[in-house]
């Protein structure tokens, strides 16, 4: 599990890689001790970036916490049917239909995670100050340049990185993989195309649409509004050039893990199965944790409507 520092590199990966994607990537116990505290872990983001005021932070607490109750009750039982799904396609191989399908799965949860987290977001958003979001400038800048830093200069750099980021999860998943499989994999990884660059400017570009919506209005109608298409389309507002990037580096992607479809023995495919059969356990067992009845009262309407 990683540790504050690492929390620390990506906002993204804090808010979405908890509630989406690391069910996918890291171990079931990480993902339960995660998760449970991932109500604090958003709150210190929210105060690392915006030096949070006392009324601020006790209306944020409670309503991420609400946030958290519905996610928990609503959305991780979808959870577990889409990693059902997962596991029944990877039964007899993945098609690609199939990774498209599991891809448009993903956007679809992020869609509905804005949906629920823009209104009360906005009405925190309103609050504030000038000086606050100078703040957030200056982390975010600081942010950046760790970015640029951990990520490096060197094309070569950047893909060693990748090739071990991407093995780590892989045997996991997989169980052990034999001298051919990882040289293919180490191989195919090398072949998807380096965008970093174009992403760091793209992200740059989105904190800058973020920073002017919140210059630009205190009213919470219009927060809500920016807000959620901030949060739910990642590449609204992209250049021409990280549009084009991000399809081709997709792609590429995507004939990766087809590949890697193809060379797994029966023996991993059943370790794959185990894992996902175990992580759905675990996150039916979270879903049928005790939490405080309010949460009930939220889940046929958005958090932060009256």
């Amino acid at each position: 599990m990683e540790d504050l520092h690492s929390l620390r590199r990506s906002w993204w990966r804090v808010f979405w890689g908890l509630l989406i994607l690391w069910p996918l990537l890291v171990s079931c116990s990480a993902f339960r001790i995660t998760y449970s505290t991932a109500d604090w872990i958003l709150l210190w983001k929210l105060d690392s970036y915006f030096d949070l005021s006392a009324p601020q932070e006790e209306y944020l607490e409670q309503r991420i916490k609400l946030f958290h109750g519905w996610h928990r009750h609503q959305e991780l039982p979808q959870y577990a049917e889409f990693l059902r799904q997962i596991d029944q396609s990877c039964e007899d191989g993945l098609s690609q239909a199939e990774l498209e399908s599991i891809f448009a799965s993903v956007e679809h949860f992020r869609a509905h995670l804005a949906k629920q987290a823009s209104p009360p977001g906005a009405i925190f958003l309103s609050t504030i100050t000038p000086a606050q979001i100078r703040y957030l400038q200056d982390e975010l800048e600081q942010e950046h340049r760790r970015l640029v830093s951990e990520n490096g200069k060197k094309s070569e750099v950047r893909i060693e990185k990748r090739i071990a980021s991407t093995l780590q999860p892989l045997t996991s998943w997989l169980g052990e993989l034999s001298v051919d499989q990882e040289t293919h994999i180490r191989e195919w990884i090398k072949e998807v195309p380096d965008i970093t660059d174009v992403w760091l400017a793209h992200r740059r570009s989105r904190q800058a649409r973020l920073l002017e919506l919140l210059n630009s209005s205190h009213d919470p109608v219009t927060l809500e509004q920016g807000l959620y298409d901030w949060l739910a389309d990642s590449k609204s507002g992209a250049t021409a050039d990280y549009l084009v990037a991000s399809r081709v580096w997709r792609e590429w992607v995507e004939k990766v893990v087809l590949k890697i479809d193809q060379i797994l023995t029966r023996d991993q495919r059943a370790h794959v199965s185990r894992k996902l059969q175990e992580l759905i356990q675990d996150i039916e067992g979270l879903v049928g944790q005790d939490i405080k009845q309010q949460v009930w009262n939220l889940i046929e309407k958005p958090i932060g409507k009256a």
